[in-house]
This record gives C-alpha cells, structure tokens and sequence, in this order.
C-alpha cells in the first residue's frame, strides 16, 4: 500500500469519525434507541410530523411527488418500487434533508413480488409451517432486491363468511392455524436480520376484528363482543408480535361502535398493554378521512387530534397529519411528547431495516436481476403451489393419471395466465405463469386443449367439446374470476357462473372421465360440481407455477396432501358455518339441506389411505399443570410415499361458560412410505386447556376433556382425560 493510499484511508476515517461526532444517529457502534434519540433531539415538531406522513407515488404525479420530497413532507413511501426508481426517490431526499434522514418504501407484498407464490388462504391449507415461512421468505426477497423495505402482510383476519372478497388473503377460520401461519410469516418476511438487503419488515394487519363483516361486505360496520376479540381474533397477533413483528396496521372497521383508527382501547390497552408491542403503528388507507365521511368525526383536524392521541403513529395517505398536527401541537391540544413518541417508531424503522448505515444498500440492480424470477424462486413457489392443492374427490381412483391416457384440458382457465395469479400479486408477471395446458403438455404424451372465455356461453364453448371428443379423461379447469375476489368486493352467491355448470354437465354427458380443477379464492358450493365429475382438485388460485404444480399432481409425480383451513358449506344460506361453534342445547339444522359442511376443517384426501390406531394418552387424570403426551400409530395403506397432516382438537366438556365444540390445539405432518407405521405423539401444556372463564380470565378449569386425534375436525379418535387438584 502506497503512502498516497494510507493518507487518502486516514483521511475517509477522520471525516467519517468527524461526521459521527456531529451527527451520533449516524454512529452505527451506538444502540439504535441512543440513536434515534439523539435525532429526534436534533428535529423540529415540524420534521418529526413529516415522518408520520406515509405517501403514494404514482408515475402520472412524479413531479408533484418529488416535490413533497424536496420540501420534507415525505416520510415513508408506497406504490414505488425496482431500484432505478427508488434509488432517484432517495437520492433527492437525502439531498434536500441535513439530518440525513432516508425514505423508506413499503408494498403489498401479499404472496409473492413479481414470482407469485399461491394465495394465502392456499397456503394454509398446506398446514406447513416450514413451507410457509420458505414462501415468504422468497417473497421478501425479490421485494427487497426491488427497493423495497416494508411489506403490508402477514394478513391475520380471521373469517367464517366465505362471501367476503378479502377472505382469500386470510389463513382460515381457526386461531390456532391461524397464528402459526402469522409466526412462519413474519419469520419468513423479517428472516434473521432486518437490515439484510433480503428481507423486509413485516407489517401485521388489520388490528383488530375487520373479518367481523355483516353479510361479508367488505368494509361494512363490525360489532363483535370482547370474548371474540380475545378467543378469535387476537392470537395470530401475539404470535405475530412475538415473533418480532416491526409494525401494525389498524383496521378499516371499528369495536364498540369507534373507529379502530380512534380507538385508544384497541391502540393502547390491548396492543401496548396486553399484547406488549413496541413497533410503528400505522392506519389502513386514508382511515383517518373515511371517519369524517362515516360521521364519526367532523373534519381532518379533529381526526388526526383523535387518531395521534389514541396512538396512531403514521398516516397512510390521508395527509392529516402533515396538514393539521403542527397546528394542534402550537395550539397545545396535542403534546409534542405525542409527537416524538410517534417519531421515534417511525424513524426506529428506518434504523432497524438499516437505511441509515446504508440509504441504498435495497437499491442494486445487478442484484435485482439476479434474484427476481431465480430459479430458486421459482421451485419455491412450485413446491408452495404443490403442497398447497386440497384433493376434495377421487371416485374409483380416477386420479392419478396414467400416461398412457388421452387427455384433454379444457375449459376458462386451461391456458388462464392472470388470473391464476389471484389478487394482490405486486408486480407478478402473467407472462411467467405456467398454464394448466402447458404443465400437463409437460408431463403426459398425448394432451388436447380446448380453451373458452370465462363468459363463454356453454353451448358456444366448441374448443372444449372438439378436444374432448377423443380424450379418455378430460380435465375441465373451471373457477371464479378475480374480480369477485380481493378488497372491496362481495359476493351474496358462492357458486360458479352457470354458464361453467352447463360446460361441465354437457362434458360429463358424453361418458368420458372427468376430472374438475378448481381456481378459486373462496369456498364454493361444490353439490353440483361433485355430481357431475369423478375427481376434484381445489387449486385455489396457485400463482406462477400452478400450471405445473397441477400436472403434478394429476399425473401422480406429486400425491396430494394439503388439508382445508376453512370449511366448505353446502350452500351459501348456512354461512356462518364453521367447526369451533359454540355448544348449543338443540342443534336446529336447515330443513331444506343436508346438515353439516360439505367439507369439514381439516379435510383433504391423498392417493393413499392412512390409518389411525393405538390412541393413547399418557394419564386419564393428573393435576393441572402436568404435561400430557398423546400419542397415534399412522399407517399408509397405499402405494406411494406421502405427507399426512395430523391432527389434535380438544373439547371442554364442561366449563364456566359455554364451551366450544373443539378447538384445534396441535398438527404435525408425518412422511409416510406404502406400508410404513410411524407412531406420531404431542404434549399438551395448560395452554391446550385454557379457556376465556366468566371472569373473563384465561384460566385452566379443572374437570373432563375430551382430546380428538384424526384426519380432520369430523372424523377422529378421542380419549377422555381429567384434570384437577
């Protein structure tokens, strides 16, 4: 090393030390709350306003936009991403803020970037934590090498009202599934370092109660007792949160008639308090103006006074905040305590995920070619798709096929790239979808396609009926379109156009086999599609490589395994119905329908069979507080190697309150060869008996349980067990 290189090296050092002294927020060696401190310290009332203001961008207002910027109005950002873009974005902030102070950008990155991973609710039915956890974990990364520093996900609403659009985003009826998924989640979002360049923070949503929706209308008032907030809706954010969930969003909706985005109970008591949360809590989109046009508040001012009082920390879009909290804080109606407590999250953030030790470090576009749409990637999300597909019918083994078959793939979604993708895919690339047609011309040696449009009259869908002609089995991919699924939509039907029904009738007149793929984003009514098909795949809307997960399946390279995580009705009349109810003194069923689900929780069928013996508990009584172990044979009576989802429900016999019918409390997956036993055992702490008492206290109550091991919420083997003294 040359004289002129140590001098050059001294040098960087000094200026490095120097700027460190001046500006300690930038001292990485320092604790990140010293630093925080020590920049707000540093900042006007005004400034520290502008890092509540969370604001989109949209290419027709790039000007406007850089503007806000340029004058530090713009704290966080959304709707902008891939590194050019938000490279020039920062660029111009740093160089108009002498704080140093960075933008940090956030996305919806549901399930998956530009590479889509299946929709949440599919995911779920995968019962996979691991798998999971995996898919966002690449989802976090194509986001990150996009520029991208915040997803809105996981989503922990959980629904029993299948004709909500947005239940698609959810993970199911169940709060134990429920928050296991909201644990991979974020682990798989946040990974082992937020300030990785792969991954983001995770931003838990909707807090609390949105799925509670009257009629399934999204956005429609909510009005749900404590006890549902308790039992239902708050375990996936305790899971999330300890997790180490960065940030929240509230919800759209409110709890005892206030507005969520107004609710210090909510806000304060229950995220703070009770579920001790210590990260950045932002609205939902413009939530503080949609409570002036709801009537719950005046004007702008009044709503951000509210809304910063309750414990809201960041804006989304609405701008009242950056309109109106300097004023209230001059006026003394808000404290600039409030104020720089808000601050301190918001910046916290922007430290966490390292944007100060490194404002461009998401910003390389080297890596962003390199990672999005990887091969890596893509197995993934093939793997994710795979596991994710519920088998729901299988009459005389029709499926797997052989190759040997003619087969036909017809109907609106045979060589469907769109909508396969689901709803709030990021910037997924249709162009990358693998088809059905396509994975099936992959896997088997004689493949005809005949594909219609979704609004195809069944008389007029000639491809399909000339393809089938000389097929031995037909695989008739039928589904909703997206537009009935997603934020903002409902719908009073959860049944397929009747123009699909008569496609699949004429099909099945003609004597062939007939196998039905469904893609969909909600249960449906299943009664006519059963009657008139020998074998059913639920594909829900399985992303990128669903094309290809569902040749996999059907030619029996891969053998189904995945499990309903919400349950399928009859008809849509009998929604609400799910399987944790409550216990009743008189089961008062529909006269006009068969009683029950069509499919209960839990169900999905395989090419094998597996069965379930030698159930036993480790004691018939003991005292609360001990540990009890239960333990099931499974064995695969099949042919082929598979994954069989155990399942453990608890049922509280008797309890100060009326007691659930069961509740889920333990699942474990078990790999299985033809003809192998595997002995599969559980502990079960007092977590696995608690219930919410008539004190409203989580409390194990001595006296009998009934503990249920099987193959979904209906069919099980179940021991009795005490507990007391």
């Amino acid at each position: 090393m040359n004289k002129k290189t140590v001098i050059t090296i001294l040098a960087l050092v000094c200026t490095l030390t120097l700027h460190a002294e001046n500006k300690p927020w930038m001292n990485k060696n320092l604790p990140i709350r010293e630093r925080v401190n020590s920049l707000l310290d540093q900042m006007t009332v005004k400034e520290m306003i502008a890092e509540l203001n969370l604001v989109p961008y949209y290419a027709e207002q790039d000007s406007a936009f850089r503007a806000a910027v340029a004058k530090g109005r713009v704290g966080a950002v959304l709707k902008a991403s891939g590194t050019a873009l938000n490279r020039s974005l920062q660029k111009l902030a740093l160089k108009n803020n002498h704080l140093s102070i960075p933008l940090m950008f956030h996305e919806d990155v549901i399930h998956g970037y530009k590479t889509i991973s299946p929709i949440p609710l599919a995911e779920a039915c995968s019962w996979d934590t691991a798998m999971v956890r995996r898919s966002a974990a690449v989802a976090a990364k194509e986001a990150a090498a996009a520029g991208l520093q915040l997803t809105y996900a996981p989503m922990l609403d959980i629904s029993v009202d299948p004709r909500w659009g947005r239940i698609m985003e959810t993970s199911g009826e169940d709060p134990f599934l429920a928050s296991a998924m909201a644990r991979a989640r974020t682990l798989g979002f946040q990974g082992g370092s937020l300030s990785s360049p792969f991954t983001v923070m995770a931003c838990i949503k909707h807090f609390a109660g949105y799925a509670s929706l009257t009629a399934g209308r999204d956005y429609l008032y909510t009005d749900f007792s404590q006890r549902q907030l308790e039992e239902r809706y708050l375990p996936p954010y305790r899971a999330a949160i300890a997790a180490g969930a960065g940030s929240v969003m509230c919800s759209y909706t409110s709890f005892n008639g206030i507005p969520a985005t107004f609710s210090r109970f909510l806000n304060h008591d229950v995220l703070r308090d009770e579920l001790h949360f210590d990260g950045l809590l932002m609205t939902d989109w413009c939530t503080l103006s949609n409570a002036i046009t709801e009537g719950a508040s005046p004007d702008g001012r009044t709503s951000a006074e509210r809304g910063i009082k309750c414990g809201i920390e960041m804006d989304m879009t609405s701008h009242r905040f950056i309109d109106n909290l300097e004023d209230l804080v001059n006026s003394g109606a808000v404290s600039k305590d409030i104020i720089r407590e808000a601050a301190f999250h918001a910046l916290e953030a922007k430290f966490k995920v390292g944007l100060f030790d490194d404002p461009y470090l998401y910003f390389n576009e080297k890596r962003e070619k390199e990672v999005i749409g990887s091969e890596e990637i893509r197995q993934a999300c093939l793997d994710m798709a795979t596991e994710s597909m519920v088998l729901l019918q299988n009459k005389n083994d029709v499926l797997p096929l052989s190759t040997d078959k003619k087969i036909a793939v017809v109907g609106p979604f045979a060589e469907q790239q769109e909508m396969l993708m689901g709803k709030w895919t990021a910037k997924g690339d249709a162009s990358k979808v693998i088809t059905v047609a396509a994975g099936m011309r992959e896997a088997a040696a004689h493949v005809s396609v005949g594909a219609s449009d979704y609004r195809t009259p069944a008389d007029s869908c000639t491809a399909c009926y000339d393809a089938a002609q000389s097929a031995d089995v037909v695989i008739v991919c039928l589904g909703e379109h997206t537009g009935y699924i997603g934020e903002a939509t409902s719908t009073a039907r959860i049944s397929l156009p009747n123009n699909q029904l008569k496609l699949l009738d004429k099909l099945y007149q003609s004597g062939k086999k007939i196998v039905v793929v469904l893609f969909n984003g909600r249960p449906l009514q299943t009664d006519f599609i059963l009657a008139h098909c020998d074998a059913l795949l639920e594909a829900w809307y399985p992303g990128t490589m669903g094309g290809r997960a569902v040749a996999n399946l059907l030619m029996g390279k891969a053998v189904p395994s995945g499990k309903l995580c919400q349950t399928f009705p009859r008809e849509s009349g009998q929604i609400p119905i799910f399987y944790n109810m409550y216990r009743t003194f008189g089961n008062i069923r529909h006269l006009d329908i068969a009683d029950g689900p069509q499919f209960p929780f839990g169900f999905g069928l395989s090419y094998n069979k597996y069965g379930y013996s030698n159930m036993s508990v480790s004691t018939n009584s003991a005292a609360i507080g001990t540990p009890i172990t239960v333990s099931v044979d499974i064995t695969n009576k099949g042919s082929r190697e598979g994954r069989e989802v155990v399942q453990l429900y608890v049922k509280d016999i008797i309890a100060t309150v009326v007691p659930k019918l069961k509740e889920l409390k333990a699942f474990r997956s078990v790999t299985l060869s033809p003809g192998e036993t595997k002995t599969v055992s559980f502990t079960l702490d007092d977590d696995a008996f608690k219930i919410l008492n008539d004190e409203m206290k989580w409390t194990v109550e001595k006296g009998d349980f009934e503990i249920q091991v099987g193959c979904d919420s209906e069919h099980v083997l179940t021991k009795k067990i005490h507990l007391g003294d």
